[in-house]
């Protein structure tokens, strides 16, 4: 029978003898494979598979929130958030003529915090990882950051609210 099935091979496909014994050992190998892991399915390998995609699952959660990039002039930019069209968030860099606009340092997200002047993706982001400690109570309490000195504090003290 073993004959026939390598004679049926060599003729139909042209493969030689080795060949057909090669592909019926590989075939035999994922068979038995494929029977034996099915058999040993245990608990534990299940709870591995469901943390591991869990663990993806809130990777890709934290990804959508993250500081997306910026435009060609630099300003920081939130293609995640942003409304639909005609309504578009502004995340350009704060001008002197924009007194209206007031962030929250305490509340503002990394990317609000960049259109502060002076202000970049790091300064921004040591920004939250202190308020997450203790909360800013006056502008003076910026002067902690590295890289907020008291020129800095200056541009900014107008754009900022606690």
């Amino acid at each position: 029978m073993f004959e026939k099935f390598v004679n049926f091979f060599r003729n139909n496909f042209s493969f030689t003898k080795q060949e057909v014994i090669f592909l019926i050992i590989i075939f035999l190998g994922l068979f038995i494979g494929s029977v034996f892991k099915g058999l040993n399915r245990d608990e534990k390998s299940e709870q591995l598979s469901y943390f591991i995609l869990r663990a993806i699952d809130s990777l890709a959660e934290e990804e959508k929130k993250t500081f997306v990039g910026t435009d060609i002039y630099g300003n920081p930019i939130d293609t995640i958030n942003q409304p639909g069209k005609g309504n578009k968030r502004d995340y350009s860099k704060l001008t002197d003529s924009d007194t209206t606009i007031k962030i929250n340092i305490n509340t503002a997200s990394r990317v609000e915090l960049m259109r502060l002047p002076g202000i970049g993706e790091t300064t921004a982001q040591m920004i939250i990882d202190y308020r997450e400690k203790t909360p800013f109570r006056k502008p003076e309490d910026l002067l902690k950051i590295k890289g907020i000195g008291k020129k800095k504090l200056e541009k900014i003290i107008k754009f900022i609210t606690f």
